[in-house]
Order: C-alpha cells, then sequence, then structure tokens
C-alpha cells in the first residue's frame, strides 16, 4: 500500500534542451555524483533517449531527455510519452553557445506548446546554464536575445515561469533553482 501511496505523489521532473546544454550535469550535482575541480568540467558521455533517475528517495522521478536532434525529434513526435502528467519542466539553455540559440529557441517553443498541451500546470523553469566564472554574460547576452523570442509568446498565453543562472562551478546555484521550486509541492503533497 505504501508504494502505492509513494507512485501517486511522485513528482515527475523533466529537464531538456539541446545536446551539449549541461543537463546530465546538472542532475549529476543533485544526486551528487560529480565532482567538480575549479575552471574543469566533468567529462560527460552523451545522454542516449531518456535516463530516469530518482530523487529524494524516491519521491522526484526525473526525466533527463537526451538532446541530440534524432532523440528530440522522437520527443515530438511522441508526446503523450514524455509530455503526460510533468509537475516541473526545466529547460537548459547553454549561453555561452551562441550557434545554437536559434535552435534552442525554437525547440523550446516546440515543447513547451506539448507540456502545456499534456501537462497543463506543469511549472517551467528556465535555466541559463554555464554561467562560470570566468563567463563574461554581456558578451552575447543570450539569455536576453533568448528571452527577447520566448516572452511575449509566454505573456500572450498568460503563462508564468521563472528563470535562475546556474553553473557547475557554484552549486548552490542549481541546488537553489530545484529546491526552491520542488520544496514548495513536496510541501504540498505531504513528502
Amino acid at each position: 500500500m505504501n508504494d502505492v501511496k509513494n507512485q501517486e505523489q511522485q513528482i515527475k521532473l523533466v529537464i531538456l534542451g539541446l545536446e551539449n546544454a549541461g543537463k546530465t550535469s546538472i542532475v549529476d550535482v543533485l544526486k551528487q555524483k560529480t565532482e567538480i575541480t575549479l575552471r574543469k568540467p566533468p567529462d560527460m558521455n552523451p545522454t542516449k533517449g531518456v535516463e530516469r533517475r530518482s530523487l529524494f528517495q524516491g519521491s522526484i522521478m526525473v526525466w533527463d531527455l537526451g538532446g541530440q536532434e534524432v532523440y528530440r525529434n522522437e520527443y515530438l513526435k511522441n508526446p503523450e510519452s514524455y509530455f503526460k502528467e510533468i509537475s516541473f519542466c526545466y529547460y537548459v539553455v547553454d549561453v555561452q553557445d551562441y550557434y545554437r540559440l536559434a535552435p534552442s529557441t525554437m525547440y523550446f517553443m516546440g515543447v513547451f506548446n506539448l507540456v502545456k498541451k499534456y501537462s497543463p500546470n506543469a511549472r517551467i523553469v528556465l535555466l541559463f546554464h554555464k554561467m562560470d566564472p570566468d563567463f563574461n554574460p554581456d558578451q552575447r547576452n543570450l539569455r536576453g536575445k533568448f528571452m527577447d523570442k520566448i516572452e511575449p509568446y509566454l505573456q500572450k498565453n498568460d503563462i508564468s515561469f521563472i528563470t535562475y543562472e546556474t553553473t557547475i562551478f557554484d552549486l548552490n546555484s542549481i541546488k537553489t533553482a530545484f529546491s526552491q521550486e520542488v520544496s514548495q509541492l513536496a510541501k504540498l503533497l505531504d513528502l
């Protein structure tokens, strides 16, 4: 009976974005699997398909969706399999990858529509990731350019969202982005 109750109250958190945006590193930080030395990010292999991992004694199931184009196309073709019953949708934008800004914006818009269709109450969280200590965010202002593209659409559809700036070199930036959002729902569910 307790397992049934836990499954019913389990929070589904989806983390997505383009390949190499840092999604798996973020999840590893949350699971405390990654050791980070200043100025050297961990070596990572690309996520193939979807990796599901639990956090907080199984109360949160994280779906880490691989960002390569072949997988993105699969998610968009079969959205109900991936975007149904989401509590939190974290979209990761690599603020250092100027040349991937347009594809990232387009992918976000496609995914956002599907999340809203299959999980209308999902909380949308944008992570502007790789705000590393030696990175100058004013250099190309990718955060501002991304927001300029998506904010009018989100406001037009009266969609609330929240943003965070994160880096694996400041573990608290990642933990804050997740704990502030998820803890509110966990309290409501009495987890």
